[in-house]
């Protein structure tokens, strides 16, 4: 067995998820799976579907900060060094895309890794484990607040 160089865990956050938004939640699941992503929680409410996915129920039409401290919850005890929050509205989120947002975060340890131009609340962010804290309890003011305390590293989102 041979251990990963750099464990990370995946977080989809879908809190105002809808029954007929299963497929989407469960191609954003694939891709964090298929990133290395483990383990992978997806947070959304009762009546989304995601087969066999790890989930924690929100409140329907909850907030983003609950279902990040919910989907959190679920990654205490894990060794992941940093965490891939996935919103299940975010752009540019393809495999390859993903693949280099976590390129960039594997040479830059220790830093949010967001895509160039992107608003970091409707985005794909790679989060550092120290910054966990700070994510669950600065974040209900957006990720630009977290963003503030820590250095901030952008990456171009490659052509798929």
């Amino acid at each position: 067995m041979t251990a990963n160089a750099f464990p990370f865990a995946g977080l989809v956050t879908a809190p105002r998820a809808t029954p007929t938004d299963g497929p989407r939640l469960a191609e954003l699941v694939r891709m964090a799976t298929d990133t290395g992503a483990a383990p992978v929680v997806v947070a959304a409410p009762p009546g989304v579907e995601l087969g066999s996915a790890r989930v924690v129920r929100t409140r329907p039409e909850g907030t983003p900060i609950t279902a990040i401290r919910l989907g959190m919850s679920q990654l205490t005890n894990s060794v992941a060094r940093a965490v891939l929050l996935l919103p299940y509205d975010a752009e540019s989120t393809t495999l390859v895309a993903l693949l280099a947002l976590l390129d960039t975060g594997k040479r830059s340890e220790g830093t949010l890794v967001a895509f160039d131009g992107a608003a970091l609340d409707r985005s794909p962010l790679l989060v550092p484990r120290d910054a966990w804290l700070e994510l669950v309890t600065l974040g209900e003011g957006g990720m630009d607040v977290v963003a503030a305390r820590r250095r901030l590293t952008r990456v171009s989102v490659p052509a798929s």
